[in-house]
């Protein structure tokens, strides 16, 4: 008469139950990072962020160089975005083609 061991298969169940949510939060993780409309939001929140900062002037004394900093980096990100936001477009319109 063989014995069956709960405990065992417990265990089992509970390392696959951790091996399938590791396994979900990487694959989330994998496609927040790959994915455009995320990576596009993230430039977008940053420069909205700094935008608001700049025009409330919301900074430190004790850091007079900070707006200054933030200004050059709006108008560098500012290009960076709009440069990906055209090739996104032309992207779609190419894959809407064919």
């Amino acid at each position: 008469m063989s014995s069956f061991n709960y405990d065992d298969e417990i265990q089992k169940m509970q390392t696959r139950i951790f091996e399938l949510e590791k396994h979900k939060k990487d694959k989330e993780e994998y496609d927040k990072k790959h994915s455009l409309d995320h990576n596009f939001k993230v430039i977008n929140d940053v420069l909205t962020k700094k935008k608001t900062m700049i025009n409330t002037g919301i900074y430190s004394k004790s850091a007079p160089l900070a707006r200054y900093y933030d200004q050059e980096l709006v108008t560098r990100l500012d290009a960076i975005y709009n440069i990906l936001q055209i090739l996104n477009n032309r992207l779609d319109k190419l894959e809407e083609s064919s």
